[in-house]
């Protein structure tokens, strides 16, 4: 019995903990966002017990599950549940909140079948609203068909455009690169003929100036050979008249002797 209420008084602290924690802030990186912590219960829980320790046992399984808010149904072995009784008495006289207290399953599990009916209940209606819905199944299966190939076709089309779409591009694509290419060639020979004219202009350049250094020589000579030709004129012309003058004095002697 102390272990049993030592349990007890165990998860009582610790639920008084918990409500202490329920939207515990978490810190962010971020002033715009707000974060906590909020535990909630899990409604209803089922627990079963063996036969040995039948009140320990069940302690250990009621007392954390009405510390977490939940409400629970304990189901202990039939030949041992007189302490199990006993608890949920004790449980309805401290004052449980409805809902919360523990409800005791013996041989008769009134309460599971209660609980299971309800289930049952609520799926034959499920059943109902699916049997009702299904008569109109196939107009609106047809119809939902014929959308759906509606929007198929349409769908096939528009991915036929944007493989045509595709294909444009890529042949714009290769257009463009041969462009490219055809330019690259075109810059490259303009380049090429650039330099060549360089090369042409200086050449002639160079021509001119050997043609302008030919000239001047043969114009020099030219000038050199015509003064050497009247100099020689004028030696010639002045031979002669010596060659006369000789004639005269000699004759000019003989008539004198």
């Amino acid at each position: 019995m102390d272990d049993v209420a030592g349990c007890f008084e165990f998860y009582a602290d610790l639920a008084e903990k918990l409500d202490g924690k329920q939207k515990a802030p978490v810190s962010l990186p971020m002033e715009t966002f707000k974060s906590y912590v909020l535990k909630e219960t899990i409604d209803v829980v089922g627990l079963i017990t063996p036969w040995n320790y039948p009140l320990l046992m069940a302690a250990w399984k009621v007392a954390p599950a009405l510390a977490a808010g939940c409400a629970t149904i304990l189901k202990p072995f039939e030949l041992a549940s007189v302490t199990c009784l006993e608890l949920a008495d004790i449980c309805k006289e401290v004052g449980l909140p409805p809902g919360s207290e523990m409800k005791h399953i013996g041989i008769d599990t009134e309460a599971l079948k209660e609980h299971f009916g309800k289930k049952v209940m609520e799926l034959e209606e499920e059943k109902k609203i699916v049997q009702n819905l299904s008569v109109n199944i196939d107009g609106l299966a047809q119809k939902s068909q014929d959308v759906r190939g509606q929007k198929m076709k349409a769908l096939e089309a528009q991915i036929l455009d944007l493989k045509k779409k595709q294909e444009n591009q890529v042949q714009l694509l290769k257009q463009k690169e041969k462009s490219k290419e055809t330019a690259k060639k075109l810059q490259a020979e303009i380049q090429y003929i650039k330099a060549q004219k360089v090369q042409l202009q200086h050449k002639m350049k160079q021509e001119a100036e050997q043609f302008r250094q030919w000239k001047a020589s043969q114009e020099k000579e030219l000038l050199q050979a015509a003064v050497a030709r009247s100099f020689c004129k004028v030696i010639y012309i002045y031979d002669q008249d010596i060659h006369a003058l000789a004639s005269y004095l000699i004759k000019l002697h003989a008539k004198c002797s």
